[in-house]
Order: C-alpha cells, then structure tokens, then sequence
C-alpha cells in the first residue's frame, strides 16, 4: 500500500506527493515517463517508495511496448477481461503458458512472437501448435544438448547404450513443460504421448538411436531462461527414479488414453514440481 506520508531525510517535514515527466534509455530506445514520487517542496530531494518503485518499472516497461508496437500489460488484461477469460483461458487460447499469461499483465515484456499469439487469440484465431510447444518442429540435437545438460546437472549418466530412455525422457518432459508454462515454448519441440510407464517421446523408438547419434554442436544455444529451468528439474529430482515417480503421479499423463498425445497446454496443472 502507497505511504499516505513521507517525511524529508534532510528533515524539512512532510513532502509533497507529485507527478514528474522523466527520460530514460530502455533497450536502446528513448523512454519518455510520468512518474509518481515524493519531493521536499524547500530542498528539491525526491524519495521513492518500494511501491513506486515497482510502479514506475511497469511503466517503463510498457512505454517500451507502446513504442514496439507490443500490448501492455493493462491491455492485455483489459482485452482478456473484455472477453470474460480468466488468465488459464487466455493461456489455452493463445497456445502459452498461464504463468507467461500473469508476468506480461504485470510488467514483464513479451517477444514479437509471443504478442503475435496474444492479438491473435484476441482476434479469434487458432494459435501455435500444442503438441510441440510452440516450436515448428522437433529439434533432435537439442533433445541432445538438453540431455548432456541434465547430465552435467544431476550427476549421473544419460543416453546409455541399450536404454529405452524410459527414466531420461522423464526429465526432458518435464524441461518442456516447465519452459512451455514459464516462457511459453518448450524447449526440444518434442512431442509426447501418454503410455504405460508414464509421458514418454512419441514413436521414441525411431528417435532414440538418432538422439545418441545427433551432433549437439548443431543445436540452437540454450538461453539463460532455458538453462535456469533445467537446473530447477535436475534439483527437483536429484535421482532419476524420483523423475519417473514423479511423473507417474501426475494427472496430465494419467487422464490421457494410452497412446494420446500430451498436449502443452497442460503445464499448467502439473503438481509434482
């Protein structure tokens, strides 16, 4: 809540709550901004508050977005309200995770793609593919990269020789799904289908000799994003058994017939991480 009073460090009184035009260089671009703080009407000082604070940093944020042609936040959420959606509407609609949905109606920038799919949900349109997490298609040298990573992180072996994969493909499942809900698009494009011994690759069979063959040096280099969700799966589950457990628990995989697809837009509900 705003402090209904301020007082001067320089020990002047009470100071006056105003409104002040100010300049900033945000990404490069030129942000001009009405911010609200508190002035001492006798020395000139100003005094923010933690609340004003992060006020002006969403107002920052979506004079930026203005300037890029980008909903803001308050449109965002005032179009999604107009509609009568609730945020885990707007999440299925626009093929993006909920959590996506919350950070940009307070003050975190989506991308041009991402905004691409907000408008066109808004406008009626069917977006982005829920199978494959929003990617075009499947990247199998990032399915390497992502597994050598989750190696790195856990602590013990992945891809070896004559394993179905059956516990591995528990952590990817999760990285994607995490990352579908969190910066609304998987990681790997895979898809995965519902099975007997939980979400596993679909048609794995084919995928897994050219999984352990693909040249991980060709993938698309994790992002910072990426690479904090795949620390945050490897540190949830330390063994790989807790994964598969874990994922077996799940009611995304449980509800679904054995052999569906899986679909993205089910991160939302997953309780076990």
């Amino acid at each position: 809540m705003m402090k209904s009073t301020v007082n001067c460090p320089n020990d002047h009184g009470k100071m006056s709550l105003k409104k002040v035009e100010k300049q900033k260089t945000f990404r490069g671009i030129k942000i001009k901004y009405q911010a609200e703080t508190y002035i001492c009407d006798e020395c000139g000082i100003s005094v923010g508050t933690i609340e004003q604070a992060a006020a002006i940093q969403n107002t920052i944020a979506d004079a930026y977005r203005e300037t890029k042609g980008l909903l803001t936040g308050n449109e965002i959420k005032r179009k999604r309200k107009e509609l009568g959606w609730t945020q885990k509407e707007l999440s299925r609609k626009a093929g993006v995770g909920v959590v996506s949905i919350k950070r940009w109606e307070n003050g975190i920038i989506q991308t041009k793609s991402m905004d691409k799919a907000l408008k066109s949900a808004f406008d009626g349109r069917q977006v982005g593919n829920p199978y494959t997490g929003n990617r075009a298609a499947i990247s199998i040298p990032r399915i390497k990269l992502v597994m050598i990573a989750l190696e790195e992180e856990v602590g013990c072996k992945f891809l070896v020789d004559g394993d179905k994969l059956l516990f591995d493909v528990k952590y990817l499942w999760y990285v994607d799904m995490l990352a579908f809900k969190e910066i609304g698009q998987s990681v790997t494009g895979a898809t995965y289908a519902a099975l007997p011994f939980g979400p596993q690759l679909n048609n794995y069979n084919e995928l897994i000799s050219l999984i352990r063959a693909a040249d991980e040096t060709k993938a698309e280099t994790l992002t910072e994003e990426e690479k904090r969700i795949i620390i945050k799966v490897a540190a949830a589950f330390p063994r790989k058994k807790m994964a598969y457990d874990a994922a077996h628990r799940e009611q995304v995989w449980k509800k679904r017939n054995t052999g569906a697809l899986i679909p993205y837009t089910d991160a939302s509900e997953l309780t076990e991480i």
